[in-house]
């Protein structure tokens, strides 16, 4: 048996056989060839010249025409035939470029008359079918652009050329199948927006399995109407495979006035490998389903997305958060259904990013009505106005029991009466916003046992339990974990959220129309937190304020410094208290403790910072209060720097061994104004 290229060459003397037996040179498949005198289809017919002879489906031999046989019975073209190795590390990009360029000399329709000129009409484009069954893969360097519908069915594709450049352009796609999957090389540049893997313009009525990973731009989808391409992009079927570590994984383009819509995008898995992006190159947030679009471009519409899953690693910052941006494109009738989506606490899940009318539905995660930003801060739209930010661990003052505390900037609460001062109940803070719209959404973030009060426009708390239930039905996170529960008495009513053990929550939640004012309350623990936004737009809806006027910068009290009840609490200078009862501030002076500490006294050891409380109540101890110890040697003050049982560590070591010797605490100055 010869081979093609010994039949064909200009030296063969074989007989011109209308219909020869031969091995292909490159796929050593069995191949038959026919001798012809019109190209392709009989039912337009069309002479046979040199221009229309590619060299391999159509050769020349002898002033004769011979065409590949498979290829006029309409059976698939293995890409191999046009010289592709497929072993991974030769460079098949010429193979693919004949591919392409004999695709591209294909007339546009078939007609089932072609005496009937209306036949054109039904749009059944005619097309080829390329097959690359190699199970290594094949490794191109170049742009490869199919002008005319193709089936494309090569499932496994290396592009090791620039990462400035497209790779795969698919134009014009009528009912077609394209399957593929395209990498490019990992932790590459990714800062052209032309590094695509491919490129599909304009496209209807097809089904795609596509993958495409480490390009800026993974998937294409491009509705354009720029000459010689389809202006739409819909009726489409597109599955996805992996989608690993592009910038922008899928993205939806609207240019030149095209339109797309009525497609349906199942699966993908979108995601990184920690390190294969290449940090220094990305200048903007990362996607993971995208919408372009230019100010002449019609909008996108009708798109389905079902069951993508989205895990990320750290490999740049920020980190790739947004699954949906829609920011770029009016957007209707899109609906996003049981995505999968890997959640790791404290990172965020995903954004829609300025949407239009978009419905998402999930069994996996529930309260994702909305999606989170940063630290898993709830908004929609454009970065969320903060209304309020507190570290209630650092702004935090205590006597060292944990039963009395002060917090800067908060209004103390208590179970009694409201929100009033009174230093029985002065271990719960609370922050007054007036909602001037009750539609408007707040989000809250807290950190354990969150609790907030409904008061009405006269200032006096909610207590109607069908109204404060209302409310509840108004939040967006697991409803069953929320309560009424009764203050003190009955002037107060509370809705609390989860246990006292729980962690962090974030809620979004709007109002009912009775309540004008909502007091978000915190109790202090270790490392808590609130935080308050709005969306942007919503700017002036919801606004803090102040039920009882605290001055900026100080704590609230019901006493003055010098009071039995300041027992036990430090004060530093600069610090300020603002008294409710004489409605004056003090600044402290000079650091010190507010009322006497007595009876303590101490053992320590030269040279070590351990001291052994003896005598004296632990719990009037707090960190950073200042004492000093006189001795022969002189006065030596030192400071509380932590404390464990009944052992206190100073910030310098004792220069004396002491045993039950009496240590002193000042008294701090202040000035009250």
């Amino acid at each position: 048996m010869k081979f093609t290229n010994d039949f064909f060459s200009p030296t063969s003397t074989d007989p011109a056989d209308d219909l020869v037996q031969l091995i292909d040179s490159y796929s050593l498949e069995n191949v038959n060839y026919q001798k012809v005198t019109h190209w392709y289809h009989e039912a337009n017919p069309v002479a046979m010249t040199d221009a229309l002879c590619d060299g391999i489906i159509y050769r020349k031999r002898n002033g004769e025409y011979y065409a590949l046989t498979s290829f006029l019975a309409g059976k698939p073209i293995n890409i191999e035939l046009f010289g592709a190795k497929g072993d991974s590390t030769t460079d098949d990009t010429q193979a693919f470029l004949k591919a392409a360029d004999f695709v591209n000399r294909l007339y546009d329709f078939v007609s089932v008359d072609p005496n009937d000129p209306v036949e054109k009409y039904s749009l059944e484009l005619q097309s080829v079918t390329l097959v690359g069954d190699s199970l290594i893969g094949y490794k191109i360097t170049d742009t490869v652009l199919f002008k005319k519908p193709v089936n494309f069915l090569v499932n496994k594709i290396f592009y090791r050329g620039t990462s400035n450049k497209t790779v795969l352009i698919f134009q014009n796609s009528f009912k077609n199948t394209i399957t593929t999957n395209i990498s490019g090389t990992p932790g590459t540049n990714v800062s052209s927006d032309d590094y695509i893997g491919i490129l599909l313009q304009g496209s209807q009525h097809c089904k795609m399995y596509l993958g495409a990973s480490f390009f800026t731009k993974g998937i294409v989808c491009d509705a354009n109407d720029s000459p010689g391409i389809f202006s739409g992009f819909a009726w489409n079927e597109i599955q996805l495979k992996s989608m690993q570590s592009n910038l922008d994984a899928f993205v939806i383009r609207n240019t030149n006035n095209g339109w797309a819509n009525a497609n349906r995008v199942i699966g993908g898995e979108f995601g990184s490998f920690t390190g294969l992006l290449d940090a220094n190159t990305v200048t903007r947030r990362r996607t993971f389903v995208k919408f372009e679009k230019d100010g002449a471009s019609k909008g996108c519409n009708s798109w389905l997305f079902l069951n993508q899953s989205f895990e990320w690693g750290l490999d740049i910052e920020p980190w790739e958060t947004l699954c949906f941006d829609f920011s770029a494109a009016p957007c209707f009738g899109i609906s996003i259904s049981e995505p999968r989506i890997e959640i790791k606490k404290g990172e965020r899940i995903g954004i829609f990013h300025r949407g239009s009318e978009f419905n998402f539905n999930s069994n996996q995660i529930h309260y994702l009505t909305y999606f989170t930003d940063q630290n898993g801060i709830k908004y929609i739209g454009e970065k969320p106005i903060v209304l309020l930010d507190e570290d209630l661990s650092q702004d935090l003052k205590t006597n060292g029991s944990d039963s009395h505390f002060y917090i800067k900037n908060l209004e103390p609460f208590n179970e009694f009466s409201g929100l009033f001062p009174n230093a029985d109940y002065d271990n719960q803070f609370c922050q007054v916003f007036k909602i001037n719209n009750h539609n408007t959404n707040l989000w809250v973030q807290w950190h354990r046992y969150p609790q907030f009060v409904l008061f009405d426009e006269d200032r006096n708390v909610i207590t109607d339990s069908t109204l404060l239930q209302s409310q509840v039905d108004l939040l967006d996170f697991r409803p069953q974990d929320y309560w009424v529960a009764p203050g003190i008495t009955s002037d107060v009513k509370i809705i609390k959220i989860g246990a006292e053990d729980d962690g962090d929550y974030v809620n979004n939640m709007s109002f009912i129309p009775q309540a004008k004012y909502v007091g978000i309350i915190q109790r202090p623990y270790e490392n808590s937190k609130l935080k308050v936004m709005i969306n942007r737009a919503d700017r002036g809806k919801i606004e803090k304020v102040k039920f009882l006027e605290i001055p900026e910068e100080t704590y609230s009290t019901v006493n003055d410094l010098s009071d039995s009840s300041m027992i036990g609490f430090n004060f530093n200078t600069g610090e300020k208290f603002y008294n409710f009862n004489t409605h004056k501030t003090s600044v402290i002076k000079e650091s010190g403790v507010g009322s006497v500490l007595s009876g303590y006294t101490v053992d320590a050891v030269a040279g070590s910072r351990m001291f052994t409380i003896n005598t004296g109540d632990m719990n009037k101890l707090s960190l950073g209060a200042m004492f000093y110890i006189n001795t022969a040697g002189g006065t030596v003050r030192f400071k509380i720097a932590a404390k464990a049982g009944n052992i206190i560590t100073a910030n310098i070591p004792s220069h004396i061994t002491i045993n039950n010797a009496d240590i002193t605490f000042p008294i701090c100055t202040y000035d009250i104004y």
